[in-house]
């Protein structure tokens, strides 16, 4: 393992930048004007999954140039890449998919919201949006990069075949809840039984949800899945995907979370791989990065500071970069 702090430009240079430029208002693009900057670009492809779930899908970029696969997370859209989609698209064939539950795609054909599900949909995707024999890099942010662990573990053999590089963004694959900062006991040794009961609890339940946002959920979006920087736009984008995820997917997905344990399965990516960390996400931890990073056989890792869960739109410039790093790939 190889710890990279500033090897994409300098981090701290470039998060300095990124803060001047949300105090001038360039990042002002509410949740809409995103979906839509994606949806005007990119090339829909049709993707459905094993058991039927229909899956949106988009292309963007040049359709010669090397594929990259981006998978979002829970309660996300593929708007959650959209300064990645506009970064890398010049010099890359970039796909995005919604999680099924997720943005424009269906809910899932017989209600199964597992990790086997995820494995499935990021195989369908590979098969309907990737050209035939083609090395892709993937990346996935939280339960998108869980789907990456999922899919090398049930496809071991096909990994050296289909990846050219990996990137884990702000995911864990064992012990969720357990590591989790948002339920910060004094006594996690003793507690330990009863964060486990509460936080299975709060993931689970189909808690109803107001139907736009106000200053109070928006603060506490902030608090669980941003860091203190971040600008009033990404703290809006992270709102409105929240809300505009059913509740009854936010709560299926939630009790697979609860249960997720893949760490089985991380010998199977063998792929290049940079695991991404943001020193502020409480839903996980760097505790995950460094233990996931530890257990591949070829992995960098990196710690982004003052970011939080959102990595891809806190740090997009860190995360364009970090992408493209694991398959020594520019532009």
């Amino acid at each position: 393992m190889r710890p990279l702090r500033a090897g994409l430009k300098t981090v701290g240079s470039i998060l300095e930048t990124r803060r001047h430029a949300q105090r001038a208002g360039t990042d002002s693009l509410d949740h809409a004007d995103r979906m839509a900057s994606l949806g005007a670009a990119g090339q829909p492809v049709t993707v459905v999954s094993a058991d039927g779930t229909t899956l949106h899908t988009e292309v963007f970029g040049p359709g010669d140039a090397p594929t990259i696969v981006l998978a979002h997370g829970w309660l996300c859209t593929s708007a959650v890449w959209h300064h990645q989609v506009r970064a890398l698209s010049e010099h890359h064939r970039v796909v995005v998919y919604d999680q099924r539950g997720h943005g424009r795609s269906h809910p899932a054909a017989g209600d199964d919201y597992s990790s086997d599900a995820l494995a499935a949909d990021l195989d369908a995707v590979f098969g309907a949006a990737v050209p035939p024999g083609e090395k892709v890099v993937v990346a996935g942010h939280s339960m998108g990069a869980m789907a990456v662990v999922a899919w090398a573990c049930a496809h071991p053999a096909e990994v050296s075949e289909r990846l050219a590089g990996v990137a884990l963004l702000n995911v864990g694959v064992e012990d969720l809840i357990r590591r989790s900062t948002l339920v910060p006991f004094p006594f996690p040794v003793a507690l330990a039984a009863l964060r486990s009961v509460l936080g299975k609890r709060i993931l689970v339940a189909p808690l109803p949800l107001p139907p736009r946002t106000n200053p109070v959920l928006s603060r506490l979006v902030k608090a669980i899945a941003l860091g203190r920087g971040a600008s009033p736009a990404q703290v809006a984008l992270c709102t409105e995907m929240f809300l505009a995820t059913p509740t009854d997917v936010r709560a299926s997905f939630g009790a697979t979370l609860s249960t997720f344990d893949l760490a089985h399965g991380l010998p199977a990516l063998t792929a290049p791989t940079v695991v991404v960390a943001g020193e502020h996400d409480r839903l996980t931890p760097s505790v995950h990065a460094r233990a996931i990073a530890a257990a591949l056989a070829c992995a960098t890792l990196i710690e982004l500071p003052a970011v939080g869960h959102m990595a891809p739109i806190e740090a997009a410039a860190e995360v364009s970069h970090a992408i493209l790093a694991p398959a020594g790939r520019g532009g």
